[in-house]
């Protein structure tokens, strides 16, 4: 009878209401067979096999199939009638058809877009000065070749990719916690549970479907040979047959999600982090939601100085990012309770320059060299990086370091404080910040391939063609260079946003609702 109670213990699970008749005539079977099975003699029942349990198989294999099946048949019906997929205009590039394009909608957080967008074209030049523009990486003044313009404090802001991803990291944190939040200070615990449920569900696939895809794409495309073999480049893996690289690219994949990194791509280091952080900000907001607003604020702020003290980078700016949401979302209560005019009408041009001096030095910070780029030696950084470093954030590289990591905060928190009205909103919320924005996952899973495949092959070319022996020449070579790889890149952003990214979200939705 072991068997009958493992079929009616999986009655119980929601396998499907329309399958729950066709178990009741399985069960019945099963209780007749085994009744019959054991009035057997005792070595017949050790000589033939139990029946039964290939019966309870097949049961739930019929079950898996036709969920399967009804999955399946949701998705062909979603790109059947193109609701699911992309438009074949969709594949042009974005620039081609700009112009003729109505602008997107904004919403209260499309700033955050914005930034993100740009962050993600920060990284690029970061690693696009890492291959062709290695002078430029050490600090303004740490030698005597150090003097270039771009390497002048809050101008080398635009190829410091460390510090841009600390704010790819605050902005999840305020992104993911803010409709939850507005619930929960709002009351309203049924739907804070259903969003909660929701976004813990489809994160994972959000952000793991685009990866496994762009590093299938990376270890084909390293087999067929597309990867310039220079000093420069980047170590791909690469089997002896294809049969073998594909069992590479499995064994790298399988422990991505809580890994550091994969082999294909060491760019998407940051996607565990991301994932991590945030099931954390989930269960922060999970726990904190029937708290009173001052004491979650209170205890997020204790998670953040705890995590200071101890150098836990990621979960110091995912927590900051969420406390600067709930911040947010109070003071928007204010300002509806007293008038946003009058509010608004309090605005003076000190605070003004007060706003414009924190963001000059959030700036100065962000700049801050690594340390294996002559930070010690580096013109207004030496005494930030050594004695103003507490112990705990020695030795910490990319956006893990003490001063990067708290000006990413403070960026956020300064451009957030001026309001919907300042100069610092308004500058991410025009089409190209929010073109980026749409397209910087994207973006940062492919231009990592892009520039080491076609960037390449066009800056080579161009170098023969125009010629690198000066500083000149090099400079308007790569110019030239650039002017072609970032086009393409873009429509390749474009590309895999709309086939991949899309799918993956209207995939995990799907999921979901199965």
């Amino acid at each position: 009878m072991t068997t009958v109670k493992i079929v009616r213990d999986l009655r119980s699970i929601c396998l499907g209401e329309n399958r729950l008749g066709e178990l009741e005539v399985e069960v019945a079977l099963l209780d007749r067979e085994d009744f019959d099975h054991e009035s057997k003699q005792p070595d017949e029942k050790h000589r033939e096999q139990d029946p039964s349990l290939a019966r309870v198989g097949k049961a739930l294999l019929r079950i898996v199939f036709s969920k399967l099946k009804s999955l399946l048949s949701r998705l062909a019906s979603d790109f059947a009638n193109e609701q699911w997929y992309f438009k074949p205009r969709e594949l042009l590039p974005a620039w081609w058809h700009y112009s003729r394009t109505s602008p997107p909608a904004l919403h209260p957080t499309s700033w955050l877009d914005g930034l993100r967008g740009v962050a993600a074209l920060f990284v690029f030049f970061h690693h696009y000065s890492q291959i062709w523009l290695q002078g430029l990486r050490p600090g303004w003044g740490s030698g005597p070749d150090a003097y270039h313009i771009m390497q002048l404090p809050i101008l080398r802001v635009v190829y410091s990719g460390g510090a841009m991803v600390s704010i790819f990291f605050v902005i999840s944190g305020y992104v993911l916690s803010t409709k939850p939040l507005r619930l929960a200070r709002e009351g309203k615990n049924e739907e804070l549970l259903a969003n909660l449920a929701s976004s813990t569900f489809r994160r994972g696939p959000r952000l793991f479907i685009p990866c496994i895809v762009s590093t299938f794409i990376t270890a084909v495309l390293v087999m067929t040979g597309a990867f310039v073999d220079e000093s420069v480049s980047r170590h791909y893996p690469r089997a002896g047959s294809l049969r073998e690289q594909m069992a590479s690219w499995v064994h790298e994949t399988l422990p991505f999600p809580f890994a550091g990194g994969t082999g294909f791509e060491e760019n998407l280091w940051t996607i565990p982090v991301e994932f991590q952080g945030s099931l954390l900000v989930f269960l922060c907001v999970l726990g904190l939601s029937r708290c009173r607003d001052t004491v979650r604020l209170a205890c997020l702020a204790c998670f953040i100085a705890y995590w200071l003290w101890f150098g836990n980078t990621a979960t110091v700016l995912f927590l900051s990012g969420m406390l600067l949401a709930d911040i947010s979302h109070g003071r928007s209560q204010s300002r509806d309770d007293l008038g946003y005019s009058a509010v608004r009408g309090h605005k003076s041009w000190g605070r003004k320059a007060a706003s414009m001096s924190l963001v000059l030095i959030v700036l100065f910070l962000l700049s801050m060299p690594e340390y294996d780029e002559a930070v010690a030696e580096s013109y207004g950084y030496a005494t930030l990086a050594t004695s103003l470093t507490p112990e705990s954030w020695r030795g910490h590289s990319g956006p893990g370091r003490w001063w990067p990591c708290l000006s990413a905060i403070m960026l956020v928190a300064v451009i957030d404080h001026a309001g919907p009205d300042s100069c610092y909103q308004k500058l991410f919320l025009h089409r190209f910040p929010q073109y980026l924005g749409r397209i910087s996952f994207s973006f940062y899973l492919c231009h990592g391939v892009t520039l080491y495949t076609i960037g390449l092959r066009v800056a080579n070319l161009t170098f023969r063609l125009l010629g690198s022996e000066t500083d000149l020449r090099h400079g308007f070579s790569l110019l030239v260079s650039g002017c072609v790889v970032m086009p393409l890149l873009f429509w390749i952003s474009d590309v895999f946003t709309v086939v991949v990214d899309r799918g993956a979200v209207t995939c995990s939705r799907r999921m979901m609702q199965a």
